[in-house]
């Protein structure tokens, strides 16, 4: 899976930009663009395709994703809002979701644009949320028949779960991300538990038949840490203590930094210990992309 371009690696994150509402104040958000703003923190040539729309929430979301060094040139709505999200957190950290809908990601359309975007990278990352709604799915698909190298991050949100969705999605995956509770929750549509081996076979068999790389499958688990398979067998790694203040995006940088380092070929084990230091990191300050230098977070970490 490693790239041995000499061009810097290139990921499209496919899905929902929005405004998270939180207590300590409001940050652009959706997880497609946090896992973009952190790829491009960590040295790829990070592309988001979604949608805004024709208000000073829109007009404000293409400002500062150019200033998180993200390329888009975000497709506009003129009848939908741009995206909101009101978070509620829990005394642990945790959020939970309100979501405005429709918004104008869920009308994000295939053009030329998306296409060649899509076909020239490493790898597209989606997840289940942007599928919402007919006509973003529509677009996805034709994503993933482009794409060489999928990486579907689960990413349940209520009420918007979808079993078909998923499902789908899992089949066409090359890599995939859950938690803990997404676990015993796919494993239920899976037809089987939500162990890690049990879902990691269920999810092997479903995608036989459509995909060719190897699957790796990595589970968050909050405080008890993370788990991947890859290169046939599992590695775990332990949670870094931080004292929380929000969650809200740590899962996203997670992803970002664990897909950064297997695309560049580094093995799974430090690949899932820098994952870790990252996304504890991020769940330590508020907001989804707070400001950092990844060679200051990560021992003999590389941009290039």
């Amino acid at each position: 899976m490693a790239s041995a371009r000499a061009t810097p690696l290139s990921v499209v994150c496919f899905g929902e930009i929005l405004w998270d509402v939180l207590p300590r104040g409001t940050f652009l958000g959706g997880a497609p663009l946090n896992v973009a703003a952190h790829l491009a923190r960590l040295g790829l040539n990070a592309g988001l395709v979604s949608r805004v729309g024709p208000d000073e929430r829109g007009l404000a979301a293409m400002a500062l994703v150019r200033k998180l060094g993200v390329d888009s040139s975000l497709q506009q709505d003129y009848a939908l809002p741009t995206g909101e999200a009101r978070a509620v957190l829990a005394a642990d950290g945790s959020a939970s979701y309100e979501f405005e809908t429709p918004a104008s990601w869920d009308a994000i359309e295939f053009d030329d644009e998306v296409r060649n975007a899509v076909q020239s990278a490493d790898a597209l990352v989606f997840g289940s949320l942007a599928q919402r709604d007919a006509r973003s799915r529509e677009a996805l698909r034709q994503c993933l028949a482009l794409a060489d190298y999928r990486v579907f991050d689960v990413n349940l949100r209520q009420p918007h779960h979808d079993a078909r969705v998923v499902l789908e999605s899992l089949r066409e995956a090359d890599f995939v991300k859950l938690n803990e509770e997404e676990c015993i929750i796919v494993g239920a549509w899976l037809g089987t538990s939500g162990d890690p081996d049990a879902l990691r076979i269920a999810i092997e068999r479903l995608r036989a038949g459509h995909r060719t790389h190897p699957l790796q499958l990595c589970i968050t688990r909050g405080g008890d840490g993370a788990l991947l398979w890859a290169d046939g067998r599992w590695h775990s790694q332990p949670a870094v203590p931080v004292k929380v203040v929000d969650t809200v995006g740590a899962g996203d940088s997670f992803l970002a930094m664990l897909l950064a380092q297997r695309l560049r070929g580094v093995a799974p084990a430090l690949a899932l210990q820098r994952a870790a230091a990252l996304g504890s990191f991020v769940a330590s300050r508020a907001g989804a992309v707070p400001d950092y230098d990844p060679r200051q977070l990560v021992p003999d970490f590389a941009l290039a």
